[in-house]
């Protein structure tokens, strides 16, 4: 950091500003704009996190450990599937999904399930609700909220593809479609079922191995930018 503000042209001896009625807003309003997502990101953890451990408190008594399948099984009729992402992660499936499915299916279901406990999605999405939250007055914010449950929903949908028949996962979430799952939650099943189901049917080709090396440069060039235009007078 020493050597970037100097490369900047910044010194120590440099008079910072913010010691002065204008200097005190300059600074405190982006230290705002910064520190409040962060705060309600916290607290969007915390609350999460507090109505996952009542829910497990309600699966102890009410459900029954499978060690076949290594998940807690509910005594419904309904068929679904869901698991509570956090330090004690735990997948769910019902009595109706057992019947309902064929164990291909089975399996397949429970590993988009785990997908969402390996990824830690229950962060990501953690963060666009805490986004969506402070700048609710921005399309941006709103739209980033929806997109980002339906963008984790396919990576776990790609992850359970790559180990398991297309066929298997597809089927499954067709009969499944109808089920919901409890708050705080990721389920197989929900409202953007059918966009999924024809994403996982359409043929798709793999983007080319240039394009996909120019999107990653251009992911990490852009946050780069605004740090290289405020050097760019002391690289004079």
């Amino acid at each position: 950091m020493s050597g970037l503000l100097r490369f900047c042209g910044l010194t120590f001896d440099a008079r910072i500003p913010g010691t002065g009625p204008v200097g005190v807003p300059a600074i405190a309003v982006p230290a705002s704009v910064a520190l409040l997502p962060l705060a309600c990101f916290a607290h969007e953890l915390l609350r999460a996190r507090r109505v996952r451990a009542h829910h497990r408190g309600v699966l102890d008594m009410v459900g029954r450990r499978s060690a076949r399948w290594r998940a807690t099984v509910l005594d419904h009729d309904t068929p679904a599937a869901y698991c509570l992402p956090g330090r004690r992660p735990r997948i769910v499936v019902s009595a109706g999904a057992l019947k309902l499915l064929s164990p291909a299916q089975l399996e397949s279901v429970l590993e988009h399930e785990r997908a969402h406990i390996a990824g830690r999605h229950h962060l990501a999405l953690a963060a666009t609700d805490a986004f969506a939250r402070v700048f609710r007055w921005l399309p941006l914010a709103r739209e980033a909220k929806a997109q980002t449950a339906l963008l984790l929903e396919m990576a776990a949908d790609d992850r359970a593809l790559r180990r398991h028949p297309r066929e298997a996962l597809v089927s499954a979430l067709y009969a499944m479609a109808a089920g919901r799952a409890p708050g705080g939650t990721f389920s197989v099943s929900g409202p953007d079922a059918v966009v999924r189901l024809r994403r996982m049917l359409e043929a798709r080709r793999r983007p080319h191995p240039a394009l996909r090396g120019v999107v990653v440069a251009a992911a990490v060039a852009v946050p780069l930018l605004p740090p290289l235009l405020g050097c760019a007078p002391g690289m004079g």
